[in-house]
């Protein structure tokens, strides 16, 4: 997913505190950790996110040179790190001498590194926190086949759900990995009825659709039998009104899912 247009920066809140969603009733992931309050997908975001109560944490993934699955929003290394370069043109050694020295609250976190996707699965499984892996679409997907074989490795594998703009990447993992929940990433544009048909008749589970578009769209890909996540709400009112949507979960950089202090 893209950075939202909301600020990660801005104070976090509970998505209880519209007062309409009753408590325990929505399903938050934590987009790239909860990155309101640490650099974007590291693992002190993802801890964080395990430490707030959250359903479920997003991740990015990247592969490089040497075929390890890391990290990373970003095709390059530049945002983020103290390096500069693209990913798949880096070896693994290469990102592990980099540091991350930008995101929210870094000057906390000093000499974090960026992970790899077996350490963030790890935080996950000790925080019981449901990994959401978006495989970025620059990735071939011929090289999918690596990540299923990690995912299938782990013992907590029925916990995964999979989501991706490139829906060769879609097509492959639900082949490799039948159970697997693999939802197809729609952006601004908007959702087609071809997009629509496509997930459905390739046995998606659904799509993860933007918060800028309409009600209509929502309801399109429920009427064809399919799951609605939402990326990125951090503001209860638009929590509010996907909830009385019936979307499975939204997405959130600053929303939590901890009950508010009365």
């Amino acid at each position: 997913m893209a950075q939202s247009n909301s600020s990660a920066a801005d104070s976090p809140r509970s998505v209880y505190d519209c007062g309409s969603i009753p408590v325990g009733a929505m399903r938050m992931i934590a987009h790239m950790g909860y990155s309101a309050v640490a650099p974007t997908n590291t693992l002190p975001a993802f801890r964080a996110a395990g430490e707030s109560d959250f359903w479920g944490t997003e991740c990015d993934i990247q592969r490089t040179k040497d075929g390890v699955w890391i990290v990373m929003h970003d095709a390059t290394v530049d945002r983020t790190t103290d390096g500069t370069g693209r990913i798949a043109d880096m070896t693994y050694a290469q990102i592990q001498a980099l540091t991350v020295d930008a995101g929210n609250n870094i000057a906390l976190y000093p000499g974090t590194k960026v992970p790899t996707l077996t350490e963030y699965l790890n935080v996950c499984k000790a925080y019981g926190l449901h990994p959401v892996i978006e495989i970025k679409e620059n990735n071939d997907p011929a090289t999918v086949d690596e990540v299923a074989d990690i995912l299938s490795a782990r013992e907590e594998r029925e916990m995964f759900s999979v989501i991706s703009f490139n829906r060769e990447t879609c097509l492959r993992m639900k082949a490799l990995m039948p159970t697997l929940p693999v939802y197809l990433l729609i952006g601004f544009e908007g959702v087609s009825q071809e997009d629509i048909d496509f997930a459905a008749e390739n046995h998606l589970d659904g799509m993860d659709i933007h918060v800028f578009l309409p009600d209509d769209y929502v309801k399109a890909v429920q009427a064809a039998g399919l799951d609605v996540i939402v990326w990125t709400i951090d503001d209860p009112e638009n929590a509010q009104r996907f909830y009385r949507l019936g979307v499975t979960a939204i997405t959130s950089n600053a929303l939590t899912q901890t009950a508010p202090r009365v």
